[in-house]
């Protein structure tokens, strides 16, 4: 593949690039990823520590009819949301409202006491850390019956308690990893129990206003006009359909976050560079206290991994029909994201992997 030639010299374009300069390096890349992977259209956003940003577009938000892909759309981040939940988790710790060695059980209702799996003996800290041992809800197929059965539902948190309940755990709390998106379902029960508030609100004025992002919501019907439709293999015939209707977790705090690129990267600075979100003593400890997964580690709610330039922190994510990267390089100030209203047909290298060498030039 030729993209990783063509992404060469994308740190010094220029910081306005928009997606209509058909010699733009970052949308030429763009464009051959997408068709590489089988995707039809995405967005890369580009945060430098200067305070530049830039960004490309490529290929189709909606197909039939066909609508070209343009900056301000936007996407499910799928699990890019469990940064988010882990950053509410962290403000309510640095309040006293809560404590990060509280047992989950504490905030559950009262009539799933001792029906969820290690819940009396996992911490909000071994949930944010994706070592509890609590089962996934996802494992199998109950939950997406549920969806086809009904697409609209408008699932919350504390509805999936039931999935989650009356199953082995995966392993003693504290002691492994392994990833659960119960873990960040939990913790959003436990948002909403210490707030009194829908998930919704509540991650609006303590993330979306502080932060300045005007077009980040958890997902609602009717869909809003920016969002770019998903697609996704729904019937596994190897072909993609508009599945932009179906609601598997518009109001979960594991991936119901729908945000553009923009607002993407306006959250990598109000969280690492300008303080808004965290403090300096909550974000060293989300990326140090941190549980080993496999070629990386994981922190509360963040993916914690090396490069040839240094650290990179952040997460990809998945949704039905979308799919996205954030990493944040700590020692660059930069942040890459990259979102997509499709999930892969074809086996390709993450985004961010293939454009560091553009952005940062070869590593010493």
């Amino acid at each position: 593949m030729a993209v990783m030639v063509v992404g060469a010299g994308i740190g010094t374009a220029s910081a306005q690039g928009n997606g209509k300069d058909p010699g733009d390096p970052l949308e030429i890349f763009l464009h051959q990823y997408l068709e590489h992977a089988g995707l039809p259209g995405g967005v890369i956003g580009i945060g430098y520590g200067t305070g530049q940003v830039r960004y490309a577009a490529s290929g189709y938000a909606t197909v039939g009819p066909d609508v070209g892909m343009t900056a301000d759309r936007q996407f499910y981040i799928g699990s890019l949301t469990k940064m988010m939940t882990a950053v509410v988790t962290l403000q309510l710790a640095s309040e006293k409202r809560i404590n990060l060695s509280d047992p989950i059980a504490k905030y559950l209702p009262e009539e799933f006491e001792g029906r969820i799996a290690n819940a009396r003996n996992a911490t909000i800290r071994d949930l944010l850390r994706n070592s509890s041992g609590i089962p996934d809800y996802l494992d199998g197929e109950f939950f997406f019956q549920l969806v086809g059965r009904d697409p609209q539902h408008g699932w919350r948190n504390v509805e999936l308690l039931p999935l989650i309940a009356d199953r082995d755990a995966y392993f003693e709390a504290g002691k492994s990893y392994a990833p659960s998106n119960s873990n960040f379902i939990l913790l959003g029960v436990m948002i909403e129990a210490v707030e009194g508030d829908h998930i919704e609100k509540v991650f609006n004025r303590r993330i979306f206003e502080p932060a300045e992002m005007a077009n980040t919501s958890f997902g609602r019907y009717p869909r809003p006009d920016l969002l770019a439709h998903g697609f996704d293999d729904a019937d596994g015939d190897g072909q993609l359909e508009d599945v932009t209707d179906f609601d598997v977790g518009d109001q979960l705090a594991d991936g119901g976050v729908i945000s553009t690129a923009e607002d993407m990267v306006k959250f990598a600075r109000a969280l690492f560079v300008d303080g808004v979100l965290l403090g300096p003593n909550a974000i060293k400890r989300a990326t140090s206290d941190a549980a080993f997964a496999g070629e990386g580690s994981y922190g509360y709610g963040l993916m914690i991994g090396s490069s040839d330039w240094g650290p990179v922190w952040g997460h990809d994510g998945i949704y039905f029909g979308y799919s996205a990267e954030f990493s944040w390089f700590p020692d660059q100030d930069t942040v890459v994201v990259f979102l997509a209203n499709g999930r892969a047909l074809n086996e390709v290298p993450n985004v961010t992997g293939m454009l560091m060498t553009g952005i940062f030039g070869k590593p010493q």
